[in-house]
């Protein structure tokens, strides 16, 4: 019987992982949207004083274990010492524990180790394979592109909402692009759409997201706050996406990290610690207004860094936010300390176009 595959839920980037399955030919039974429901489930059974991803991720698969799935996707690790090595090993304990019957398929970031175990799941042969890397990652470049054009136009845009709702409709129907071809006509038809969109072509205070690359780019667990700095007149910024995460892997960007951040940090912590010290940095030589460390609660990572990070807040002056999320935090919450945060960045802001 053939297995039928799942994984955790991503943000967009769930739309990546689904089509690349679905290329290799797989039976796919993509997660739903992290709800608050999601959320409670996986909290529910979760070891209480584990990550806060471990919770949502166990929440996103009892849904699609209730679905029919019975085979879930898993990675070790996404970079340095981190407790997303043994998500898998847990998950799989909690489940079974629950009475729930899966099957993990557990990928390294060994190459070779990845695609013997993608060739061994799907039966596909190497051009197979190939052909589904090279179509999902363009699509990763694509979606990782609107998600850059939507940080600039929502700010400047005339009729609110107009990003949003033909963003809307691009991850929608790239859900059912099976073509390269097709996939590259979109591309451009979105584009053009976007460019169409009326702005007002000015200056808005710019706001640099660091952290955890699962917390800041999953805008279901984030409370879409990329989306509310926009609606608020900020411009955001995001350095540490997927596509950029692969890159820095393959080129060993690390080393180029730890030189630049040496003042403050002489070795590794883990997780995308150094990155967010290089991150803030770099968002403070580039003249940004404000910067917000987004983090999961209980993450070593980013809670051990998070004090050099207000180091740099009182060395520079930046105004800095750091949010830790989890099953506790309410989007109220979450939304009144935005909202205070913009007011702070935009009197910076103003003070320093003035001077």
């Amino acid at each position: 019987m053939e297995p039928k595959i799942t994984f955790p839920y991503w943000g967009n980037y769930t739309i990546f992982f689904e089509r690349f399955a679905k290329k290799l030919g797989l039976e796919v039974i993509p997660p739903e949207r992290t709800s608050p429901r999601t959320i409670e489930k996986g909290a529910k059974l979760a070891p209480e004083m584990y990550c806060f991803p471990l919770k949502v991720n166990l929440g996103n698969f009892l849904e699609t274990l209730e679905k029919g799935a019975d085979t879930i996707l898993m990675v070790t690790s996404l970079g340095g010492s981190c407790r997303l090595r043994y998500y898998a090993l847990v998950e799989d304990k909690v489940l079974k524990e629950n009475g729930k019957e899966v099957n993990f398929i557990v990928f390294d970031q060994n190459l070779f180790d990845i695609y013997s175990k993608l060739k061994a799941v799907s039966k596909a042969g190497f051009f197979k394979i190939l052909e589904a890397t090279v179509f999902s990652l363009f699509l990763l470049s694509f979606i990782e592109e609107l998600e850059k054009k939507a940080h600039y136009l929502r700010p400047r845009e005339i009729e609110k909402g107009d990003t949003d709702r033909v963003l809307d409709y691009a991850f929608r129907r790239l859900r059912e692009i099976e073509k390269f071809s097709e996939l590259w006509k979109f591309r451009k038809e979105v584009l053009k759409e976007l460019d169409q969109i009326k702005i007002q072509k000015k200056d808005v205070p710019k706001v640099g997201i660091v952290g955890e690359i699962y917390t800041v780019s999953d805008h279901a667990i984030n409370f879409e706050i990329e989306k509310k700095l926009g609606n608020l007149g900020v411009e955001v910024k995001r350095e540490m996406t997927l596509l950029y995460h692969l890159k820095k892997k393959i080129f060993f960007k690390y080393f180029f990290i730890q030189r630049k951040i040496k003042k403050y940090l002489k070795s590794g912590v883990g997780g995308h610690g150094r990155d967010a010290i290089y991150e803030m940095l770099k968002y403070v030589k580039e003249g940004f207004d404000g910067v917000i460390q987004l983090l999961p609660a209980m993450c070593m990572p980013e809670t051990t860094v998070r004090p050099i990070l207000e180091k740099i807040h009182q060395e520079t002056g930046i105004p800095f936010l750091s949010l830790s999320l989890d099953e506790q935090v309410a989007e109220a919450g979450i939304d009144t300390r935005i909202e205070a945060f913009v007011d702070v960045v935009k009197n910076y802001y103003h003070q320093r176009v003035s001077n």
